[in-house]
């Protein structure tokens, strides 16, 4: 029997492909602290991979030399994504990415120091190696230059080394871990779907692979012989057409937008306004992401079902009863933030309960899983042999005695700092498999504050009091924000999620996983400092932290303070149970996502998917609506069209909606670009 053969993964680096990634990064930063700092609609970088796609097409049917390949293209995008954000590779518009995490940073160098109302509360708590401890300097970068005023360098370059390499190592750490581990168990093994790389595989695979039609040379994504990419177009026009329209229209087009709609094309929508008066508590509220509902109905229906069964019965029914019973309080509105309200209190906090019990039992489920490649990897082995694995191990673990060598200098406890990264890892490995599963919507790590609070209590790292003075306290919910929190490595682009997304586009668009490794270190190292750097340049020639985009993430410091400094009052409302309840809410996860997997491993019929039934306990206003229209959409597919010109069809329709529907970000980039980023650097900048 001929046996097939095998493909050679490509080989990505070349020497111009790396001068025009380490120009993108440059490029990139210096972009990403503009429109992040003072723009108004957009997020990011604004020109999706759409049009770059066409530039390369135009320019390839011209110079052969312009005939990337696949894995060539995706790199050249990587910087782009980064200052664009998290769903530049699905739509081109933005969201949290390189900007974010770093004004968390900046947060806790300037607003910390600078601001009278926390300025007395953090100043003797602030190590000089985060952040300067001199007056003048944090009042010059929260106010902004003024005309003869200069920037200390010989001041902020200690802290801005601090922070540029906490994020060298724990990105690059995190991207060991997947290339190693995560990446080979969840792609290769369980073959899992990863909804939100299809856009980019689709676009990607088909703009890197050029032919000949009729005579004329061209990339196959203008292949019109193929069914399949005329109906990729046909729906990308229809996206473009009406999908676009809508962000554009709650947006842009208004100063305030319709709805609250936002990251073009999540758009809030208040049923429980209609049904508040019969079913008090129940959360009919929802937030609709439309790319979110066209790619889930690529996912299975499990995924799709469980959502569903999930909400209505903790989020309709529980609640609907708690109110009526009076078991629950209730005020007028509380369904919109259903999760918060009655998803963070007694009798069962079933946020807490989905956003670390269950979320730490997909994460050891999925180390359980991936034992055989733990082993191998552990041997210095590895499926192919692509990569050094045990140079790798060797790079991990002296990465993260620098990174705990880094935070200990800072002030924080050395033992709740090993602690804290444990959690941390297995964090980020659940991330991956709600990012492979079903979308962006894993859970922040805050929650963690009541396994971390009473720990640390316990062996004498800080007093078990609500209300403080300590600095390994301090530190380590600094630590807390800039890790875990929704501005940064939950979401950004160089979480683990996403960076599993790189080894999963590696895969499909045979690329090298040494050369993409590679490329994603490259990023990190040069990236983060660069950013860091210039973060500090524009914040003092551009108007200051305090009139400009950061302000925004000024919570972080409070939310610091208020983990026992200030007092003991983020998320009161599970302070009422005792920290061993928590514990024992952990626990339980833990053991519920095992035996839902040993359910679904005995019975065909048992449906509850322990990912989906995560995130909606979590965050339900996200999850149901979409799941409920992916389902329909689904099923009537499949019912008109049959199954296997469905699964055929579906991806390249997925993708061109995706891709018509962020078509539009470009005229929102142009609109903000010239009504609000440059008129706002013509008024703030000083030389």
């Amino acid at each position: 029997m001929a046996q097939k053969a095998e493909v050679r993964a490509e080989r990505v680096i070349t020497p111009p492909i790396l001068v025009a990634v380490i120009a993108l990064i440059v490029f990139s930063q210096l972009v990403c602290a503009m429109v992040v700092s003072i723009s108004s609609v957009i997020r990011g970088w604004f020109v999706g991979p759409v049009y770059f796609v066409l530039v390369f097409e135009l320019l390839g049917r011209r110079f052969p030399k312009f005939r990337l390949r696949p894995a060539q293209l995706l790199v050249l995008l990587l910087p782009l994504w980064y200052a664009s954000g998290k769903a530049f590779m699905i739509t081109g518009a933005g969201g949290e990415g390189w900007g974010d995490i770093i004004s968390l940073a900046e947060t806790f160098r300037v607003r910390a120091l600078a601001d009278p109302a926390v300025r007395s509360l953090c100043w003797d708590l602030t190590p000089s190696l985060l952040a300067p401890k001199n007056l003048p300097a944090v009042e010059k970068a929260w106010r902004g230059l003024i005309p003869g005023e200069a920037i200390d360098w010989a001041l902020w370059l200690p802290s801005t080394a601090f922070w540029a390499l906490w994020l060298v190592i724990t990105t690059l750490m995190i991207v060991i871990v997947v290339y190693t581990v995560v990446g080979p168990q969840t792609v290769e093994v369980e073959r899992l779907v990863y909804p939100m790389s299809v856009p980019a595989t689709v676009l990607l695979s088909n703009a890197g692979t050029w032919v000949e039609v009729k005579g004329k040379v061209k990339s196959k994504l203008f292949d019109l012989t193929d069914a399949r990419i005329k109906v990729f177009w046909i729906a990308f026009a229809l996206g473009a057409v009406f999908l676009s329209v809508i962000p554009m229209v709650m947006e842009v087009l208004p100063i305030v937008p319709i709805l609250g709609a936002s990251l073009w094309g999540e758009i809030p929508l208040p049923f429980h306004q209609f049904t508040a008066a019969v079913l008090p508590g129940a959360a009919f509220y929802t937030v609709f992401i439309i790319h979110q509902a066209i790619l889930m109905t690529l996912l299975p229906y499990d995924v799709l079902i469980t959502p569903i069964i999930v909400w209505l019965i903790f989020y309709v029914i529980y609640p609907t009863l708690g109110v009526r019973l009076g078991i629950l309080p209730y005020e007028p509105d509380a369904e919109a933030r259903a999760n918060v309200w009655f998803g963070l209190r007694p009798p069962f906090p079933m946020a807490e309960f989905g956003a670390i019990g269950l979320s730490l039992g997909i994460a050891l489920l999925t180390l359980w899983e991936a034992r055989g490649t733990v082993s191998r990897v552990l041997k210095g082995e590895m499926v192919g042999g692509e990569l050094p694995v045990k140079q790798l191990l060797y790079l991990f673990a002296g990465l993260f005695i620098v990174w705990l060598a880094l935070w200990s200098a800072a002030g924080a406890n050395p033992i709740m700092m090993i602690y804290f990264f444990i959690l941390f890892i297995l964090w980020q490995i659940s991330i991956v498999r709600y990012y492979a599963e079903i979308w962006w919507h894993p859970p922040t790590m805050d929650y963690y504050h009541v396994l971390i609070w009473p720990v640390g209590a316990s062996i004498g790292a800080w007093a078990a009091v609500p209300s403080q003075n300590s600095q390994a306290l301090y530190i380590q919910n600094m630590a807390l924000v800039v890790h875990g929190s929704g501005a940064a490595y939950r979401q950004i682009p160089y979480n683990m999620g996403w960076i599993a997304h790189t080894y999963k586009w590696a895969r499909d668009l045979n690329a090298s996983l040494k050369d993409m490794l590679l490329i994603l270190f490259a990023v990190a190292i040069v990236g983060w400092p660069l950013g860091m750097l210039v973060s500090t340049w524009w914040m003092h020639h551009v108007g200051g932290y305090a009139k400009l985009n950061y302000i925004y993430n000024s919570w972080a410091v409070d939310n610091a303070l208020d983990r026992g400094i200030r007092g003991l009052t983020l998320y009161g409302t599970l302070l009422e149970m005792p920290f061993w309840q928590h514990s024992l809410l952990a626990a339980l996860g833990v053991a519920t996502v095992f035996a839902v997997h040993f359910l679904r491993a005995r019975f065909a019929w048992f449906l509850i998917n322990p990912t989906a039934m995560a995130a909606t306990l979590w965050l339900p206003q996200y999850m149901w609506s979409a799941s409920l229209a992916a389902l329909i959409a689904k099923y009537l597919g499949v019912k008109v069209f049959g199954a296997r010109r469905y699964e055929e069809y579906a991806a390249y329709v997925a993708a061109g909606l995706c891709w018509g529907l962020g078509s539009g970000y470009l005229l929102a980039g142009i609109y903000d670009l010239l009504l609000n980023i440059i008129p706002k650097f013509q008024a703030f900048y000083v030389p």
